[in-house]
């Protein structure tokens, strides 16, 4: 019976010293287990290299020692980035998920303004109308809200905006399209801009002003010649 306690009592302690083993094993495994992969998701204006120096974990440190709020926290300081989430795992794969401030509206050669409104120099070249003039700062929130509703691929037809305020209407403004053609819009109905790729085809190759300001009518501009003929 003493003996076959003795071999009850040895297995108990082998099992339990093994689990210990592996347990610290595992331990020492991962916290000295180092950043395998790092992967940078959403970024288009921001290179990966820059964001990936941002986060100082160019030397693949660690998985432990990250500490993924303070890398949101120093990456979020920058302004052309809206938001940021990072996971780690103990595979050593780290993933950074950007969303960033896009370019809306260019002010000079490298003057934009972003989608959160402020404006900031960047080193870039997008494709974005050019603002004319200065908006009023009472309206200056609601137009960069309701610049944020019109697709990109209209966007990017749209070559110049003007502030164009009449005494009836503060939130009027004229777009001039890259084929010519000429907008007014007030911004409580900016978004009927974005059926511009529906309504072009029926003006037949005409050029003209489209008032979407109030009503949906188009006026065909008079060329010189025309006018020359009219007269005559």
């Amino acid at each position: 019976m003493k003996k076959k306690k003795r071999k009850i009592k040895l297995k108990s302690i082998i099992v339990v010293f093994s689990f210990i083993l592996i347990v610290g094993l595992i331990i020492f495994y991962y916290t000295n287990k180092r950043i395998t992969n790092i992967y940078v998701i959403g970024n288009n204006l921001l290179k990966e290299s820059y964001i990936i120096d941002k986060t100082n974990l160019i030397n693949y440190p660690p998985i432990v020692s990250i500490d993924t709020k303070k890398i949101e926290n120093d990456l979020i300081s920058d302004s052309l980035i809206k938001s940021v989430e990072v996971k780690k795992s103990l595979l050593g794969k780290v993933t950074i998920t950007i969303e960033e401030n896009t370019p809306i509206l260019k002010m000079s050669d490298n003057l934009y303004i972003l989608s959160n409104g402020d404006m900031e120099e960047i080193d870039i070249e997008e494709q974005v109308p050019f603002l004319k003039g200065e908006v009023d700062a009472s309206i200056y929130d609601n137009f960069i809200k309701k610049m944020l509703l019109i697709d990109k691929d209209i966007l990017i037809k749209i070559s110049e905006m003007e502030y164009a305020k009449t005494e009836f209407d503060n939130e009027r403004f004229l777009m001039r399209m890259n084929d010519g053609n000429i907008v007014y819009v007030t911004l409580s109905r900016i978004e009927l801009i974005n059926s511009y790729n529906e309504v072009y085809p029926t003006l037949e190759d005409s050029k003209g002003i489209l008032h979407l300001d109030s009503g949906n009518h188009f006026e065909i501009k008079v060329k010189k010649e025309d006018k020359k003929t009219d007269e005559q």
